[in-house]
Protein backbone atom coordinates (compact mmCIF):
# COMPACT_ATOMS: atom_id res chain seq x y z
CA UNK A 1 0.00 0.00 0.00
CA UNK A 2 1.39 3.39 -0.98
CA UNK A 3 1.80 6.32 1.42
CA UNK A 4 -1.11 8.14 -0.24
CA UNK A 5 -3.42 5.16 0.31
CA UNK A 6 -2.35 4.93 3.95
CA UNK A 7 -3.08 8.63 4.49
CA UNK A 8 -6.45 8.21 2.80
CA UNK A 9 -7.40 5.34 5.11
CA UNK A 10 -6.26 7.27 8.19
CA UNK A 11 -8.25 10.31 7.06
CA UNK A 12 -11.29 8.15 6.35
CA UNK A 13 -11.04 6.50 9.77
CA UNK A 14 -10.85 9.90 11.44
CA UNK A 15 -13.89 11.07 9.50
CA UNK A 16 -15.87 7.97 10.38
CA UNK A 17 -15.02 8.51 14.06
CA UNK A 18 -16.23 12.10 13.88
CA UNK A 19 -19.52 10.83 12.44
CA UNK A 20 -19.88 8.21 15.17
CA UNK A 21 -19.30 5.38 12.70
CA UNK A 22 -16.77 3.61 14.88
CA UNK A 23 -16.89 0.16 13.31
CA UNK A 24 -16.21 1.69 9.92
CA UNK A 25 -13.27 3.62 11.41
CA UNK A 26 -11.87 0.41 12.87
CA UNK A 27 -12.27 -1.37 9.52
CA UNK A 28 -10.27 1.34 7.75
CA UNK A 29 -7.47 1.13 10.30
CA UNK A 30 -7.40 -2.65 10.33
CA UNK A 31 -6.90 -2.67 6.55
CA UNK A 32 -3.59 -0.85 6.92
CA UNK A 33 -0.43 -2.84 6.30
CA UNK A 34 1.27 -4.18 9.40
CA UNK A 35 4.30 -2.00 8.66
CA UNK A 36 2.29 1.21 9.16
CA UNK A 37 0.26 0.28 12.22
CA UNK A 38 2.80 1.70 14.66
CA UNK A 39 3.19 5.01 12.81
CA UNK A 40 2.32 8.13 14.80
CA UNK A 41 -0.61 9.27 12.57
CA UNK A 42 -2.12 5.79 12.72
CA UNK A 43 -1.76 5.57 16.51
CA UNK A 44 -3.17 9.08 16.94
CA UNK A 45 -6.18 8.08 14.85
CA UNK A 46 -6.71 4.93 16.92
CA UNK A 47 -6.65 7.18 19.99
CA UNK A 48 -9.24 9.48 18.43
CA UNK A 49 -11.48 6.54 17.53
CA UNK A 50 -11.31 4.99 21.00
CA UNK A 51 -11.85 8.33 22.76
CA UNK A 52 -14.85 9.19 20.60
CA UNK A 53 -16.26 5.70 21.09
CA UNK A 54 -15.75 5.77 24.86
CA UNK A 55 -13.44 2.74 24.76
CA UNK A 56 -11.28 4.04 27.60
CA UNK A 57 -9.08 1.01 28.31
CA UNK A 58 -8.19 0.81 24.63
CA UNK A 59 -7.58 4.57 24.49
CA UNK A 60 -5.25 4.28 27.48
CA UNK A 61 -3.25 1.51 25.81
CA UNK A 62 -2.81 3.58 22.66
CA UNK A 63 -1.88 6.69 24.67
CA UNK A 64 0.77 4.67 26.47
CA UNK A 65 2.21 3.59 23.13
CA UNK A 66 2.18 7.19 21.90
CA UNK A 67 4.09 8.23 25.03
CA UNK A 68 6.68 5.51 24.35
CA UNK A 69 7.15 6.77 20.81
CA UNK A 70 6.95 10.51 21.57
CA UNK A 71 7.70 11.14 25.25
CA UNK A 72 8.16 14.87 24.72
CA UNK A 73 4.54 15.54 23.73
CA UNK A 74 2.35 16.53 26.67
CA UNK A 75 -0.83 15.71 24.75
CA UNK A 76 -0.26 11.99 25.06
CA UNK A 77 0.05 12.18 28.86
CA UNK A 78 -3.13 14.27 28.98
CA UNK A 79 -4.91 11.71 26.79
CA UNK A 80 -3.67 8.88 29.00
CA UNK A 81 -4.92 10.58 32.16
CA UNK A 82 -8.26 11.34 30.49
CA UNK A 83 -8.69 7.67 29.55
CA UNK A 84 -7.51 6.35 32.91
CA UNK A 85 -9.94 8.65 34.71
CA UNK A 86 -12.76 6.97 32.85
CA UNK A 87 -11.38 3.43 32.77
CA UNK A 88 -10.23 3.39 36.40
CA UNK A 89 -10.61 6.42 38.65
CA UNK A 90 -9.64 10.01 39.37
CA UNK A 91 -6.86 9.07 41.76
CA UNK A 92 -5.05 7.03 39.08
CA UNK A 93 -5.46 9.85 36.57
CA UNK A 94 -4.13 12.37 39.10
CA UNK A 95 -0.96 10.31 39.52
CA UNK A 96 -0.39 10.38 35.74
CA UNK A 97 -0.92 14.12 35.48
CA UNK A 98 1.15 14.79 38.58
CA UNK A 99 4.07 13.03 36.94
CA UNK A 100 3.40 14.82 33.63
CA UNK A 101 3.44 18.15 35.44
CA UNK A 102 7.04 17.49 36.51
CA UNK A 103 7.97 17.08 32.85
CA UNK A 104 5.73 19.86 31.49
CA UNK A 105 5.42 22.49 34.27
CA UNK A 106 4.24 25.22 31.90
CA UNK A 107 1.42 23.22 30.32
CA UNK A 108 -1.84 24.97 31.14
CA UNK A 109 -4.01 21.99 30.22
CA UNK A 110 -2.28 19.79 32.77
CA UNK A 111 -2.82 22.42 35.47
CA UNK A 112 -6.45 22.84 34.43
CA UNK A 113 -7.15 19.10 34.42
CA UNK A 114 -5.55 18.76 37.84
CA UNK A 115 -7.84 21.56 39.04
CA UNK A 116 -10.79 19.58 37.71
CA UNK A 117 -9.61 16.38 39.39
CA UNK A 118 -9.05 18.05 42.74
CA UNK A 119 -12.42 19.80 42.56
CA UNK A 120 -14.06 16.43 41.99
CA UNK A 121 -12.06 14.96 44.87
CA UNK A 122 -13.27 17.88 47.04
CA UNK A 123 -9.72 19.17 47.57
CA UNK A 124 -10.89 22.67 46.77
CA UNK A 125 -7.79 24.57 47.90
CA UNK A 126 -5.63 22.48 45.60
CA UNK A 127 -8.19 22.87 42.83
CA UNK A 128 -8.09 26.67 43.15
CA UNK A 129 -4.29 26.68 43.10
CA UNK A 130 -4.09 24.61 39.90
CA UNK A 131 -6.83 26.63 38.26
CA UNK A 132 -4.99 29.87 39.05
CA UNK A 133 -1.81 28.42 37.54
CA UNK A 134 -3.66 27.30 34.40
CA UNK A 135 -5.16 30.76 33.94
CA UNK A 136 -1.81 32.44 34.56
CA UNK A 137 -0.32 30.37 31.74
CA UNK A 138 -3.31 30.64 29.39
CA UNK A 139 -6.02 33.20 30.07
CA UNK A 140 -8.56 31.27 27.93
CA UNK A 141 -8.96 28.78 30.78
CA UNK A 142 -10.76 31.50 32.77
CA UNK A 143 -13.71 31.29 30.37
CA UNK A 144 -13.59 27.50 30.17
CA UNK A 145 -13.65 27.27 33.97
CA UNK A 146 -16.95 29.14 34.12
CA UNK A 147 -18.82 26.25 32.53
CA UNK A 148 -16.69 23.15 33.11
CA UNK A 149 -18.88 20.73 35.10
CA UNK A 150 -15.87 19.29 36.94
CA UNK A 151 -15.24 22.70 38.51
CA UNK A 152 -18.80 23.11 39.77
CA UNK A 153 -17.67 22.57 43.41
CA UNK A 154 -15.51 25.68 43.12
CA UNK A 155 -18.46 27.75 41.87
CA UNK A 156 -20.89 26.66 44.61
Amino acid sequence: MQAFQIRRKVTAASGFAELGLYQEAVEELEELPESSRDDMPVLATWLQVYQSWGKWSEAAAVAERLIQKDPDAADWYIALAFAIRRAQNLAAAEVILGAALQKFPANATIHFNLACYYAQLNALDKARLYLQKAIAIDESFRTIALSDPDLRPLRE
